[in-house]
């Protein structure tokens, strides 16, 4: 079977063009934020989760805070 033969082809979006939102989730443009996954052991992972939650931050928030202390110390 042969596929239609007006078939239209566009060039795809320039990097810096805003791009359509298909995950109907209202999902941050990427230049904000990237996911990244590091590994560490459950009984770890239990840990700095209970720590960030009696600081009352996210893990996020305490592994960002803990990288710029590091970056600092590194000076």
């Amino acid at each position: 079977m042969k596929g239609p033969k007006n078939s239209i082809k566009i060039a795809p979006p320039k990097d810096d063009e805003p791009t359509l939102d298909v995950t109907g989730k209202g999902a941050v443009p990427d230049s904000s934020v990237k996911p990244i996954q590091i590994k560490v052991p459950v009984s770890k992972h239990k840990e700095m989760k209970a720590y960030a939650a009696e600081q009352g931050i996210s893990m996020t928030d305490m592994l960002l805070a803990g990288y710029d202390m590091f970056r600092n110390k590194m000076r």
